[in-house]
């Protein structure tokens, strides 16, 4: 763990939040959920409030630790975390059928880590659609230095109220983003408008299984530890999401239960008794590391008071996220 890694974890914090404001978004964000008093329906009330905060809040964990793409993948054995991630987003061009000079919706596309890889993959131009500031300014300095950025690019706004004309993109993905909206049917409904006739929109969704029980108390502390370290406003049923696709007009080709079948969990990152080198900054020590390095920073005044209450809330939806996929 680099000196240079770490201040850059330190000054990125906060995102476009000024750093003397950062401990009163971390409050503003944790009265949202139940761990905190918060409920489900002020969450997606004020979806876009939360959702931005929180992304103003982590962007800087989540490169330093994850990488540019943040999210799971089903993983083969011998396979680095790094690998199973590029192969996740390929096989999602290629179930697509992306053509050379196709144009292309990365929905809630981060700071465009799967975007910059399906690009060059696929030869295509890809749109990022983000409600977040920092993460778009951020993504289009990465566009830049990866050489994209004149066949790449992003647009500011919500997914629930797109600014796109009717009919427009050749294809449209969602990677562990859509999550994030207070309504499935409204989401996938404006996915539905600005894809061409005939075209296809493929995603990975976060979802609950059918061995949720609502009504089991180590189930539903699980499911609150992952909405409040992952900014969400509730987690639905694979089922549900099924149905809101229906009703939007999508016919279903295709789903599947990636984490059924998987070699390798897709939480074993996140899992404290595995111990890997190539993601060192992710397992037990790592973290301890980490944790330490923050607080410390917080500390001295080289990162903004509010900072450890960020890790904390990370490694809450860490545990949620192992309990959860076990």
């Amino acid at each position: 763990m680099s000196k240079a890694g770490a201040l850059d974890l330190a000054t990125g914090l906060g995102g476009k939040i000024d750093k003397s404001d950062v401990l009163t978004a971390v409050e503003k964000y944790e009265k949202y959920h139940v761990c905190y008093g918060g409920d489900e329906e002020e969450r997606k009330a004020n979806y876009s409030d939360m959702v931005n905060k929180y992304y103003d809040l982590v962007t800087s964990f989540y490169e330093f630790g994850w990488g540019e793409s943040f999210h799971f993948a089903p993983r083969f054995k011998g396979e680095s975390l790094r690998e199973s991630i590029k192969r996740h987003e390929h096989f999602l061009a290629l179930q697509l059928g992306l053509k050379p000079g196709q144009k292309v919706l990365d929905v809630g596309c981060g700071i465009g880590g799967p975007l910059r890889e399906i690009a060059r993959f696929s030869s295509t131009s890809v749109t990022g659609l983000n409600n977040n500031e920092y993460q778009i300014s951020r993504g289009k300095e990465l566009n830049r230095i990866a050489g994209v950025d004149g066949t790449c690019d992003f647009v500011k706004g919500d997914f629930m109220k797109m600014p796109f004309p009717d009919n427009i993109f050749d294809a449209v993905y969602a990677i562990e983003a859509t999550c994030h909206a207070p309504d499935a049917y409204g989401c996938y409904s404006e996915i539905y408008r600005v894809l061409k006739p005939g075209q296809c929109f493929a995603a990975y969704e976060w979802c609950m299984t059918d061995s949720f029980d609502p009504h089991n108390q180590e189930h539903q502390k699980i499911k609150a530890e992952i909405e409040i370290g992952d900014g969400l406003p509730d987690i639905r049923l694979t089922g549900q999401c099924i149905d809101a696709l229906k009703k939007a007009g999508f016919e279903v080709m295709w789903s599947k239960d990636l984490a059924v079948g998987s070699p390798v969990p897709w939480y074993l990152p996140l899992d404290t008794s595995h111990f890997s080198l190539s993601s060192f900054r992710l397992t037990a020590v790592g973290r301890f590391f980490t944790k330490n390095m923050v607080k410390a920073l917080e500390f001295v005044g080289l990162a903004p008071k509010g900072s450890q209450r960020v890790q904390d809330f990370l490694e809450k939806a860490a545990e949620g996220l192992v309990g959860g996929g076990r």
